[in-house]
């Protein structure tokens, strides 16, 4: 639902801009980027000047805006419907504007999710690590080595954050290699019998398995929480009918970002991955 506060802003371009400037979506500029002087000027609606080497530049200049044509005012809207998670086709149809468009600017947008979820922050304490595949739906092998379906590792940290990256393969090397970019040394990890965990105490993790042949759980040691991520991702993807392997990396750590914000005021978090540097 779009607030009405929401809607007062995005009546006006002028608020609009105000609001995105408030937010540092558009950047404030009080040099060049150019040549550094301060005897810079708003010229035209959408234009700034230096007055000393004389260059201009748009208002637009260093943010997400930059390589689009959207008004201010239904880019605001724009990110309320990415919110709602409406489809491409519906949004375009409620902006008024053509597909390509909506379809680039929610591209920008999961491009910049993406860089902000790539951040190598660690995670520790107790861990839940597994991996899955997604794709359509495919006569064949399932579950590990299934043929023509894309392999992806997660790790989930107990009362915190879930990482999720696809994977070449899930041979013990590249989880290994994964866990070591994403984990502290130290924690606590639980997975399933898989044997491509095998080496994980060698690289200084504590290891323990659940073996799913026998019980889901046990005590404490169980991955329900990350096999519970696979869940709500999966159920989100079937939206889309397919995507292209090009495409589905951007959606996946969407879904890392929202399943991470859960919670949270989605709108305003958007807003501060959207900031200008």
């Amino acid at each position: 639902m779009i607030t009405v506060k929401l809607m007062e802003i995005a009546s006006d371009e002028e608020r609009a801009e105000e609001f995105l400037r408030e937010k540092r979506i558009l950047k404030t500029y009080t040099q060049c980027p150019y040549c550094g002087s301060s005897r810079i000027g708003r010229v035209r609606r959408n234009m700034y000047k230096c007055y000393d080497c004389k260059r201009e530049w748009s208002i637009r200049k260093g943010s997400i805006l930059e390589k689009t044509k959207i008004s201010f005012s239904k880019f605001i809207i724009a990110l309320k419907l990415f919110e709602l998670e409406v489809p491409v086709l519906r949004a375009s149809k409620e902006l008024g504007l053509f597909y390509n468009t909506v379809h680039k600017l929610f591209t920008l947008i999961r491009e910049r999710i993406y860089e902000f979820t790539s951040k190598d922050d660690l995670l520790s304490g107790e861990i839940e690590a597994d991996e899955s595949y997604f794709g359509g739906r495919r006569r064949g092998k399932r579950g590990r080595g299934a043929e023509g379906k894309i392999p992806v590792f997660g790790i989930l940290e107990r009362n915190g954050m879930v990482k999720v990256e696809v994977v070449r393969d899930v041979k013990a090397e590249t989880l290994l290699r994964e866990t070591i970019k994403k984990v502290k040394r130290g924690s606590l990890i639980y997975t399933d019998k898989f044997r491509g965990y095998d080496g994980l105490v060698m690289y200084g993790f504590k290891h323990e398995r659940i073996d799913h042949s026998k019980r889901f759980a046990n005590g404490n040691v169980y991955i329900n929480g990350i096999e519970g991520f696979w869940g709500f991702a999966k159920e989100r993807l079937l939206r889309f009918h397919g995507l292209s392997p090009r495409l589905f990396p951007l959606y996946l750590k969407e879904l890392e970002f929202r399943y991470n914000t859960r919670g949270k005021n989605f709108y305003e978090e958007l807003l501060n991955i959207l900031k200008v540097d």
